[in-house]
């Protein structure tokens, strides 16, 4: 019982920060409601053995699963803000709004380098390959702050 009231506040502060992270953002972007986290769910779907105990890779393996299913959430999130035209897809227009492009300026990759099915414009699966490469190329771009040596 102890152990699933320690789960339960975990949980609660993983959704609660990933609420406060979304309130954080700005207006513009569509509301969108965070529903509220049962932790006995949460449990049952990590506790993949369904021994009513979590292993250490259990909480592991669940915690990844969750990281990402918030990742995925915001990142949609950002996609359908950046959507102007709420068709489901990125035009270029669209595209070149992009804070990740903005940033790399001429050095941006062009739409069609991830535009898989050559419709000239970016469904949600082609968006979240721009980011994960988008990114990665911009944090090797970004060098580390220095810090001092005492």
């Amino acid at each position: 019982m102890k152990a699933r009231i320690i789960f339960a506040s975990i949980a609660l502060i993983a959704a609660s920060s990933a609420f406060a992270q979304n309130a954080a953002q700005p207006a513009a972007r569509p509301a969108q409601a965070m529903q509220p986290v049962d932790p006995d769910a949460v449990f049952a779907a990590w506790d993949k053995d369904k021994n009513g105990v979590l292993s250490p890779q259990e909480f592991r393996d669940g915690y990844d699963d969750t990281r990402e299913a918030i990742a995925v959430q915001r990142l949609r999130i950002e996609f359908q803000r950046h959507d102007a035209n709420h068709d489901g897809r990125l035009d270029a227009g669209e595209y070149a709004q992009l804070a990740l492009v903005q940033r790399a300026g001429k050095n941006a990759p062009m739409l069609s380098a991830f535009d898989k099915d050559k419709n000239q414009s970016l469904d949600f699966k082609e968006y979240v390959d721009f980011i994960r490469v988008a990114a990665k190329a911009q944090a090797v771009a970004t060098p580390a702050p220095k810090t001092k040596a005492n």
